[in-house]
């Protein structure tokens, strides 16, 4: 290599220094262009520089490419329904129904006051009666409450001369409009009788009552 040679590559690398910086200042149009400009003056190529790599898009999965693996139902825990709400029992009848106390009864106590009442009819005195009359007769009870109906259990005897005659009983100790007691064809006969009755309650209360008349 001569002498002419060496100068101009010395200063042909100095033109390519100043060249590179004039166009970074000034800023190339066409990088192309200086790119070649460049080669001109250096005689090297410029692709000797690293180019920029591309931006490479993203991967698109393949038609055949296999989907993610999925969460098995193994993976996948299931939540006790215990854990998500209470257990909820159903309610008692006592729960369903609003309370109410029922009013409390008064308890049935103490003696018995029993009044047998006789009929008028076939009464020609004040006790007594002619032959073959029905009067009929009732009862009226009562203790330390009231006056008792149900639950209250009368036991009728009629005796003539202390002879029995006639047996009657009754399921409560009120008429209702209703003779208690018929005397039917009991009273047929004169002579001196007794009608008595013995009275039981469901609370155990136990009392007797009699009234004597006569039969002419």
């Amino acid at each position: 290599m001569t002498a002419g040679n060496d100068r101009w590559a010395k200063y042909g690398k100095l033109g390519g220094v100043i060249a590179i910086v004039v166009g970074v200042v000034v800023g190339a149009a066409n990088l192309d262009g200086f790119l070649s400009m460049v080669e001109r003056i250096t005689g090297s190529s410029a692709t000797n520089a690293s180019p920029t790599p591309a931006r490479v898009p993203d991967a698109v999965p393949s038609p055949t490419q296999a989907p993610a693996a999925q969460p098995t139902l193994q993976d996948i825990k299931p939540t006790s329904r215990a854990q998500e709400q209470p257990t909820q029992r159903p309610p008692t009848p006592a729960q369903r129904q609003p309370t109410t106390a029922a009013p409390e009864q008064p308890k049935r106590a103490g003696a018995l006051v029993i009044n047998i009442k006789m009929g008028t009819s076939g009464k020609v005195g004040p006790s007594e009666y002619r032959a073959g009359a029905r009067p009929g007769a009732n009862v009226d009870v009562f203790d330390d409450v009231g006056q008792l109906s149900a639950g209250c259990y009368p036991s009728w005897v009629l005796t003539r001369a202390g002879t029995e005659v006639q047996k009657l009983r009754n399921t409560r100790c009120t008429s209702g409009g209703i003779t208690m007691f018929n005397f039917g064809d009991s009273l047929d006969m004169p002579g001196a009788y007794r009608l008595s009755v013995d009275i039981v309650t469901d609370a155990g209360q136990k009392g007797s009552s009699f009234t004597d008349f006569t039969v002419s």
